[in-house]
């Protein structure tokens, strides 16, 4: 792979969005290792970017920071053309996934709209000779608790919410750029960066900086999902690699197999500052859509020669100690460091009288060729756990949704089909109408212990308001032979 080839040299590098958390620290980085070369440092000082963040860089005399926006053509031009750039880090984007829900068009504007005035300042200038984009793991969407396999680089990309969506977004400019322009792209999705100068509205400072006012650390829905953490100088140290080493048209995944919950972090966090979890912790409403766990293969990256070597207990000390003594870093936080730094939907909508909020749960449909279908899931597995849900069968409920707006259905309903059904009830429908010879085992609960590191929900949603109102709805079990399994089933 790369490791045949000379490694990269750059001479001036642009770095988008560099005042920012993980931007920082490798700008910082570079500007300490790499006297030789000039870094141009452009961000437009967003309420989650900081000077300060760039202090230790600021009196380097191969350092020159410009604050200007991105999607300001004729600066990005500029810029590329005056300081004679060879190189782009392109880090510059909105993060935060609650704000998504409730702003979703300014991350279009800024990660999509963004990423194309760089891409086209680059195809127009021809002289860049590597471009480096900085996306994400939501893109791949959630990955399934059963798998102890993560998601390689070429994975499908099936992103669950506006913030996700727009980096998937980005991502498909860049890959045209670089078919049809030839621009030497490479692609970076990496796991959670924890670490100082964070902006408090991420998990981990703002638990932190609550905990260090005695207030309780708000967990949202129950806690159970899991993310994979690195600490910022492992994250620095990985773009270092790639920038260096990395191949053109390739894509590297930055990550971690160190998984923890939601409520694993927060109960460390309490450790750390010697609180009680029972009493430190409240759990407050679910995101309108969170997904469960994001899990990455991040063994091509480790043939590049990166390792992680921060330990957790390690990194979350550092990093409670920097936050302790820098409390006061980005001012005011107060409105971050709310349970939900914005406003729900189904709170905004609640002040309309003449809105219907469907909830759904655990899709399902007759295409069983879709990914995302929870058969199609679950039927591909050779163990699955065997949990009983809610879920809705789309065949019969989408044209009732049609029905609700005719009828002028008002508030939040369940739009679940009424009971419950179990993954092996689907499995057992699926080898009588699908394919006889189907077999499927399920995990024992020492193999669940091993493979699954969140706890499984158990979620039934009451779908009596919805049977009231439509007294043909089926049972769920009813639903699937109906509308999925005899539709599809083999002659």
């Amino acid at each position: 792979m790369s490791s045949e080839h000379a490694p990269y040299a750059p001479k001036r590098i642009l770095i988008t969005g560099a005042a920012g958390f993980i931007a920082s620290h490798f700008t910082t980085r570079l500007i300490k290792n790499y006297p030789n070369y000039k870094i141009v440092a452009l961000d437009k000082l967003d309420y989650c970017s900081s000077l300060k963040n760039l202090q230790p860089c600021l009196s380097s005399p191969n350092f020159k920071f410009v604050k200007g926006d991105l999607i300001c053509a004729d600066l990005v031009n500029y810029l590329l053309v005056a300081e004679d750039i060879d190189t782009i880090m392109h880090f510059a984007a909105q993060t935060h996934v609650d704000n998504s829900f409730g702003n979703s068009f300014e991350f279009t504007n800024n990660n999509i709209y963004g990423t194309h005035v760089l891409l086209e300042a680059c195809k127009v200038t021809n002289q860049i000779k590597r471009f480096i984009h900085v996306s994400t793991d939501e893109v791949y969407g959630e990955t399934d608790l059963e798998t102890d396999i993560g998601n390689p680089e070429a994975s499908q990309l099936l992103p669950t919410n506006p913030y996700s969506a727009t980096k998937a977004g980005a991502e498909m400019l860049v890959m045209a750029y670089h078919r049809s322009y030839g621009l030497p792209t490479i692609t970076t999705r990496g796991n959670n960066v924890y670490g100082p100068n964070q902006y408090p509205e991420k998990l981990i400072p703002k638990f932190i900086l609550l905990a260090m006012k005695g207030a309780q650390l708000p967990i949202h829905g129950n806690g159970t999902n899991v993310r994979s953490y690195l600490h910022c100088h492992d994250v620095a140290e990985a773009f270092d690699v790639i920038l260096h080493k990395g191949v053109i048209g390739h894509v590297y995944n930055i990550g971690t197999q160190r998984e923890r919950r939601v409520i694993d972090v927060a109960e460390d966090i309490c450790k750390l500052f010697g609180l009680n979890p029972k009493e430190a912790i409240r759990f407050v409403q679910d995101r309108p859509f969170n997904d469960q766990r994001y899990f990455l293969d991040d063994q091509k990256l480790k043939k590049l020669g990166w390792q992680e070597t921060t330990p957790w207990e390690e990194g979350l000390k550092m990093t409670m100690e920097w936050y302790t003594k820098n409390s006061d870093w980005w001012g005011d936080v107060s409105a971050a460091l709310s349970p939900h730094p914005y406003l729900s939907v189904e709170e905004l909508l609640k002040n309309y009288d003449n809105v219907c909020t469907l909830r759904v749960r655990m899709p399902i449909s007759s295409d069983l060729s879709n990914p995302r279908n929870f058969i199609t899931k679950i039927s591909r597995y050779n163990k699955v756990v065997n949990i009983s849900n809610s879920m809705t069968v789309l065949d019969e409920l989408l044209p009732i949704s049609i029905e609700m707006a005719k009828r002028k259905c008002r508030g939040i309903w369940n739009f679940t089909n009424p009971g419950v059904v179990s993954h092996n009830e689907i499995l057992e429908m699926y080898r009588k109408y699908i394919d006889p010879k189907f077999k499927w085992e399920n995990f024992s609960l020492e193999e669940q212990a091993k493979v699954i590191v969140a706890a499984r929900s158990n979620n039934e949603l009451d779908a009596g308001k919805l049977k009231k109102e439509f007294p043909e709805l089926l049972s769920i079990k009813d639903s699937i032979i109906k509308y999925v399994f005899i539709p599809n089933k083999k002659t």
